[in-house]
């Protein structure tokens, strides 16, 4: 069977794209362990769109064609698959998979009405079965099908051992030279790895959830050391984005690796750029950690307020962070933190204390998100039953747009507060020397402009629509 994988295009065009898409290499390399012919298409790295997507798309003769979407994709997409059902052969089958199916369910085939099935949850396995049944359609946990709906629970796999490593071959890493997820970046190219899946918290703003499960799972670190080996010597890859959503977890997991880190001598960098759990680290892991490789630690802080921290069930105070923080850089490492704006319920004051607070505990680095009601996430689902897709569409579902303020706060307002928490944070001298220091390296200090001018923009991003 012939399938094509296909990463959505991005607003912005070439270039936009910020990492391989690891999802669909797993992906890939599993339906390649099946047997089949898998090419992949990221319009997103290669600015496709349009005629040159579908040429792109059409040029690999699918019998199927998987997408995986962000909710933030959503709109490139209705702009693009009415051209793509119409442009390629009427038996070609068209799947949706990722963030959104899974956080969607049902509804994703709603918002995107020329996929004829969406597979939630892990779907490695339940892919290959389908390809495998196809043209057929039988029930499998894990697929929806638009031919015959019906509710089932999230594909879940228990043994990462299962999976082969991912189809590195298909998205070499030193063609993606975007920002990183994270931003910070020391060394090109660069290559996101998971070492874990799966996250036991359940913080009302995250969705994780429904595309990894609560149940956190390891991939046997020998099968780890064989991909960062793989992408060392055969890609030159120089630093490592541990992508996890909860790496240091599992404390002895953590060590273990970092062990090895230091022990091979590589000469490797690490990141986590998701950011860590403050409550799961303590002195003796952040030294391991930085016998390995790490240069920074990326923390999920989201608020300065105790009385939000407590809301969104993030179970931590400002005192703990506080102490954290003081720990990383003990520990001779820089702190870099996540913050969240504009959560449900918060106040103004509440916002601005969040600003003060990050100013003050000693980060060499901060962002400042504004909240997406993420579909799926508990936060995410009460705004939208409420007020329904912002705006009316998935269009200003960015950061920058700052689509779902809090009540009694407009879009402008919420937007305004960003802005004044970045130029806040670093327009003084030391953070803004020790951020110089972090951040700005060679061709990704351009990028990093870019990145940095969307978000001191004055105003919200307006809604996008379709280009041509």
């Amino acid at each position: 069977m012939r399938i094509c994988l296909l990463q959505p295009p991005r607003p912005g065009g070439r270039g936009t794209n910020l990492l391989p898409p690891l999802g669909l290499l797993y992906l890939a390399s599993s339906l390649e362990k099946a047997g089949h012919e898998v090419a992949l298409v990221d319009a997103a790295l290669l600015g496709l769109s349009g005629e040159g997507l579908l040429r792109a798309v059409a040029g690999r003769e699918p019998d199927i064609l998987m997408v995986s979407a962000f909710t933030s994709d959503v709109s490139s997409l209705a702009c693009e698959m009415p051209r793509l059902r119409e442009g390629l052969p009427a038996g070609t089958a068209m799947w949706l998979g990722g963030p959104h199916a899974s956080c969607r369910g049902a509804a994703s085939l709603d918002d995107l009405p020329w996929f004829d099935a969406a597979f939630i949850g892990e779907a490695e396995e339940t892919a290959v079965a389908a390809v495998s049944a196809f043209p057929a359609e039988p029930d499998i946990e894990g697929v929806i099908r638009r031919s015959a709906p019906r509710g089932t629970a999230p594909a879940s796999i228990a043994d990462l051992s299962a999976l082969p490593l991912p189809a590195w071959h298909l998205a070499p890493p030193g063609l993606y030279r975007g920002l990183p997820n994270g931003v910070v970046l020391r060394r090109s190219p660069y290559a996101p790895i998971l070492t874990t899946r799966g996250c036991p918290y359940h913080c009302t703003f995250c969705a994780g959830f429904r595309v990894t499960g609560r149940s956190l799972r390891h991939r046997p670190l020998q099968m780890v050391w064989d991909e960062i080996e793989l992408l060392r010597t055969r890609f030159g890859v120089r630093e490592i984005h541990i992508e996890d959503d909860n790496f240091t977890f599992d404390r002895d997991y953590a060590m273990a690796f970092c062990e090895e880190a230091a022990a091979r001598n590589t000469g490797l960098l690490f990141s986590t750029p998701n950011g860590v759990r403050l409550d799961r680290l303590d002195p003796g892991l952040l030294s391991a950690m930085k016998r390995a490789g790490w240069y920074v630690i990326h923390c999920g802080i989201e608020s300065g307020s105790d009385r939000i921290l407590a809301g969104v069930r993030k179970a931590t105070d400002t005192a703990s962070i506080r102490s954290a923080v003081r720990m990383i850089r003990d520990a001779g490492l820089p702190a870099a933190g996540y913050f969240i704006l504009g959560l449900p319920g918060e106040t103004r004051q509440e916002m601005l204390q969040t600003i003060s607070f990050a100013k003050g505990i000693g980060l060499a680095w901060a962002h400042f998100a504004a909240f997406l009601p993420i579909p799926g996430s508990e936060a995410g689902d009460s705004y939208l039953a409420a007020h329904g897709i912002p705006g009316g569409s998935w269009s200003t579902f960015h950061n920058t747009a700052c689509p779902a303020p809090p009540e009694g706060i407009s879009r402008a307002g919420l937007k305004a507060i960003q802005r004044r928490a970045f130029m806040s944070f670093y327009m003084r001298p030391r953070p803004f020397f020790r951020a110089v220091s972090l951040l700005f390296r060679g061709r990704h200090a351009a990028r990093l402009a870019r990145r940095a001018l969307e978000y001191l923009s004055p105003r919200a991003a307006a809604d996008a629509g379709c280009a041509g």
